[in-house]
């Protein structure tokens, strides 16, 4: 039963990091098709003034939301996912890292196949019209997934209500008004592919709805989560704290992003607002790396620590290559295959030392327990090969065990 068990989790985790890979690779055909859009002219949208889109804070908007949000939140959820299959929190992110990816490739597709092309392409005003309630939903698991942090439940059944009731009320009356708006504002004013005159009453109505419930819903998860972080203890009451970090970056973010875009007119207020979802994000991911939360710190170990050795030979390899070709080719004017020769062998040779290094930079930032326990270890190393007492040696071991491992008591039995 344990085998099966055990091929059951390394499928289910096999499917996670393939999901993974797919939200990845979502996110980067929308940044392409966002570069290739830049020179078309397009209506205002969102955050967008009408015409090319050439600005720097448009680029940055787009990379955000495209790669590095939907990559940050995804991956959180893979690893949650992997250690824990049934967690509702990591099923959660990564159901909102691919709603993060999803609105970039819908919105350029439908700006390729719409403006873009002279011909109009098949599907770009239903990837508009996708694109103009999408926004919704991912808004909506964001919310979800702060109120249900960490244990993946509401605190009783009445706080889901009063989280619930308002949350649905903005999803439904939001979505609805999305669906039928047309030409949609969300997607640079094209037309709803289903509906050529929009109920102009009833989308008043929901919209006004909707407008209403969503800073109602933002409060009660505000309001949920203050709660839970006053209530909980020790390691949770850590965890907590720095996922209300995250929620007030968020909040900042919102608040100061809509003041500068509505009040002032400039489109960094939008990029603001875009990118605060990263905020809670980053909180869930350091509650993961400084507080053991779902006891995955050796994934994130591993993680870091290959993520970073890779970027750090990958540097030194073509920054290798780039000054010793440049020194053959001002001595023998010709490429030189030494080179790469030289450089791979560099390589190999800094792999292990920087490795340790590496490992031991993440630990102490990170894994402070643990760096600590490796230093008493090492120390102990050190006076076991020095010390010639028997006395002394097994104290030293008995203070070393208690040191590392906190049992309750120590003893140490010598075979005569």
């Amino acid at each position: 039963m344990t085998g099966l068990v055990r091929r059951q989790h390394a499928t289910n985790a096999r499917f996670v990091w393939f999901w993974f890979v797919l939200t990845v690779g979502i996110g980067l055909v929308g940044f392409l098709l966002f570069i290739r859009n830049t020179a078309t002219p397009v209506p205002a949208s969102w955050g967008v003034a009408d015409g090319v889109r050439t600005g720097a804070e448009l680029w940055i908007n787009a990379f955000v939301l495209s790669v590095v949000s939907p990559v940050l939140i995804s991956f959180l959820g893979a690893l949650i996912v992997t250690q824990r299959p049934d967690h509702p929190i990591g099923r959660l992110l990564i159901v909102l890292g691919t709603l993060s990816a999803l609105p970039t490739l819908m919105q350029e597709w439908a700006i390729y196949g719409y403006y873009t092309l002279n011909v109009p392409l098949s599907g770009a005003l239903v990837a508009a019209w996708a694109n103009n309630w999408l926004w919704v939903i991912q808004f909506s698991f964001l919310l979800l997934t702060a109120a249900l942090f960490p244990e993946g439940r509401f605190l009783s059944r009445g706080w889901g209500w009063f989280v619930g009731v308002p949350l649905a009320i903005f999803a439904l009356s939001m979505w609805m008004g999305a669906a039928v708006e047309t030409p949609m504002s969300s997607s640079f004013q094209m037309p709803n592919p289903f509906i050529s005159v929009h109920p102009a009453a009833f989308y008043a109505f929901v919209f006004s709805l909707g407008t209403l419930a969503m800073p109602l819903a933002a409060l009660a998860v505000l309001i949920s989560a203050v709660v839970r972080f006053r209530r909980s203890q020790g390691q949770e009451h850590q965890q907590m704290k720095w996922l209300m970090y995250g929620v007030a970056v968020m909040a900042f973010l919102t608040v100061a992003g809509l003041g500068i875009y509505f009040g002032l007119g400039q489109n960094f207020g939008a990029l603001m607002v875009n990118v605060a979802v990263i905020g809670p994000a980053l909180g869930v991911g350091v509650a993961l790396l400084r507080h053991r939360l779902y006891d995955i710190d050796i994934l994130i170990r591993r993680t870091l620590q290959y993520t970073l050795l890779t970027a750090l030979l990958a540097l030194v390899y073509f920054g290798t290559i780039l000054v010793l070709q440049t020194l053959f080719d001002s001595l023998t004017d010709r490429q030189s295959p030494v080179v790469i020769v030289l450089s791979t062998l560099l390589i190999a040779a800094l792999f292990t030392p920087l490795r340790h290094r590496v490992q031991d930079v993440i630990d102490r930032r990170f894994f402070r327990k643990k760096y600590d326990a490796t230093q008493v270890l090492a120390t102990f190393a050190v006076t076991a090969r020095d010390e010639t007492d028997l006395d002394k040696l097994t104290g030293e071991l008995g203070r070393v065990v208690h040191e590392t491992m906190q049992p309750e008591s120590v003893g140490i039995w010598l075979k005569q």
